[in-house]
């Protein structure tokens, strides 16, 4: 269904319809090529990504200007950006991570059964706790059109 709903943004993206006028098409395009990871083909998309973070702004223009119905209609899409610094925990085990500013610098995950509050040093619990994995992409956006969740996809 991801699939699809991409093939679609990207047959309305390139369509001669209203999309120009809103956003430019290698902003628009970021929403086709952002999933991935600027494959060839996505050199203007991913130098417009880049300029809009170096910028200030929203790394992704409004969806609602890039996108149109077969018959010119407005498209209900939004996304969320976040960024996550590590990978998830495995099957009964729970991340707890220690800040440091507003990041975390690092993370334990525990057995969910004796996970502490927050994140303990290995020498003062008895926890059963494994470090945990660096995300190489940190990174995320989560994507919905017309009510339904496309995914989560992680960038540098």
């Amino acid at each position: 269904m991801r699939a699809f709903v991409l093939i679609v943004m990207a047959l309305l993206l390139f369509s001669t319809s209203k999309t120009a006028t809103a956003s430019s098409q290698d902003a628009c395009a970021i929403w086709i090529c952002l999933p991935g990871g600027f494959p060839s083909g996505c050199g203007g998309a991913y130098s417009e990504f880049k300029k809009r973070i170096k910028k200030g702004r929203d790394p992704l223009p409004k969806l609602s200007s890039c996108t149109t119905g077969p018959n010119g209609e407005k498209i209900d899409g939004h996304y969320q950006l976040g960024y996550e610094r590590f990978e998830p925990c495995d099957d009964g085990y729970v991340l707890r991570e220690r800040l440091q500013g507003y990041r975390a610098a690092q993370g334990l995950c525990y057995r969910t059964q004796c996970a502490p509050q927050q994140y303990q040093d290995n020498s003062y619990n008895r926890c059963e706790n494994y470090q945990a994995l660096i995300r190489p992409k940190p990174h995320y956006v989560k994507m919905w059109v017309n009510g339904e969740y496309l995914g989560q996809y992680f960038y540098q």
